[in-house]
């Protein structure tokens, strides 16, 4: 007990240097290091905001563009449109808490490693069955 009171009392006795007692060109070298860092923080706000524009349009011009695609396809009825929003909607439903529970609990560079290559194979292999589609539809198979 003795031992653990002499280096709580050590501790307390070790004052930290005053400010007054640093040199003047390491106050420099702190104030050119804030410049820095604020610069480097709005480069990389205007980065990540610029990306999750890009990344939402991105959604968002996929999703209407399946729509028109649908309603291309299917002339004269909105059951295809109607059933694809289902689908996607009770997707997200039935899904939201798995992949939820995935991103708490992964690694976060392997969850975005699988969200990079998920939404690429979705969207190639989207691409394929709309191609394969309208082969069809001009053949009049």
């Amino acid at each position: 007990m003795s031992a653990t009171y002499k280096l709580v009392g050590e501790a307390e006795d070790q004052q930290p240097a005053s400010p007054a007692s640093l040199p003047e060109e390491s106050s420099l070298d702190s104030t050119n290091d804030h410049v820095e860092s604020a610069h480097a923080s709005r480069t990389y706000n205007r980065q990540l905001y610029v990306s999750h524009f890009l990344s939402t349009w991105n959604v968002r011009g996929f999703e209407f563009g399946a729509v028109l695609f649908l309603a291309t396809i299917f002339p004269g009825t909105l059951l295809p449109m109607s059933v694809y929003a289902l689908i996607r909607a009770a997707s997200a439903i039935v899904l939201s808490p798995v992949v939820g529970r995935y991103i708490d609990s992964g690694d976060r560079l392997q969850v975005i490693r699988v969200s990079i290559g998920k939404s690429f194979g979705t969207q190639v292999h989207s691409i394929f069955i709309g191609r394969v589609q309208c082969c069809l539809i001009q053949t009049g198979s």
